[in-house]
């Protein structure tokens, strides 16, 4: 029963931190922009297949901006539409740091039961 209710736990703490992440206009973290780009993919209709791969990288200019975006994908569409909504995103928080290259992948994966997008 207790690794049952461990599992709830962690279940509820994840979909709690989901749904806070996509309400947030501040983009933090890694993880934070991760959940932004998610959701300009959802906005745009612009589908990632379960198991294809977007790989962003970029770069920090001194005002906490990202100054260069460079994008990976077989959708020439996608790279062009995150490309455009990444440039000069504002970052916040103490973890950026200027002229270092980020790189972020975002793995497709099967919707969730019941939740179509």
């Amino acid at each position: 029963m207790k690794p049952f209710k461990l599992l709830l736990l962690t279940l509820a703490i994840s979909a709690g931190t989901v749904i806070y992440a996509e309400g947030i206009k501040k983009i933090y973290d890694l993880n934070g922009l991760s959940a932004e780009i998610e959701h300009i993919l959802r906005d745009a209709h612009q589908n990632l297949e379960e198991g294809s791969t977007v790989t962003v990288f970029f770069s920090v200019a001194e005002d906490k901006s990202i100054q260069y975006v460079s994008v990976a994908s077989g959708k020439p569409e996608i790279c062009n539409l995150l490309r455009k909504k990444l440039q000069s995103q504002k970052l916040d928080g103490t973890k950026w740091r200027e002229g270092v290259i980020y790189e972020l992948s975002i793995v497709g994966r099967s919707p969730v039961a019941g939740i179509s997008h």
